[in-house]
């Protein structure tokens, strides 16, 4: 990849995680906070919630570390392959939010629902912002993104404890 036109691409992608992350943090904070409602604290769903939305800030913090090391210029065999793995990983790990959440959501009550609104909403934005990251991932690879993707699914069927 031409160094300009790969570092714009990575800026691009590192900006767009970086408001993805700014979300995240907030819904893990509002995730914490149902601990301390009674009616959420036992809810189905809320610790694979919550566990989702750490995985999700696990997975932006893969991709920043990834695009640290490119930018660096560490000779890195994979680098390809490991933004690619960790871009669609982290979109795997996004869609595991929806249905956990929805758990959550129908034990809400009258006076919690803005919470889950406001949750709802800021899992949106990650989706968003994370869709918007591959979207620069693939801009910047081209054809090589769907190569790759088919070459490291095999590592993502491993699954994750």
């Amino acid at each position: 990849m031409d160094s300009n036109q790969g570092n714009t691409y990575l800026d691009a992608i590192d900006a767009a995680l970086e408001k993805g992350m700014a979300a995240k943090e907030v819904v893990c904070s509002i995730t914490t906070g149902f601990r301390v409602i009674a009616s959420l604290r036992n809810a189905p769903g809320l610790n694979p919630y919550h566990a989702s939305v750490a995985d999700v800030g696990y997975g932006f913090d893969a991709v920043r570390g990834t695009i640290g090391r490119l930018r660096k210029g560490e000779a890195i065999t994979l680098g390809k392959e490991m933004l690619v793995l960790d871009l669609d990983t982290l979109r795997i790990s996004e869609k595991q939010l929806g249905p956990n959440f929805d758990l959550v959501a129908k034990e809400a009550t009258a006076d919690t629902y803005y919470l889950i609104e406001q949750s709802q909403y800021l899992n949106h934005q990650i989706a968003e912002k994370i869709n918007e990251a591959i979207r620069y991932g693939k801009a910047l690879l081209g054809a090589e993104w769907d190569e790759i993707l088919k070459r490291v699914q095999n590592v993502q069927s491993i699954p994750r404890l």
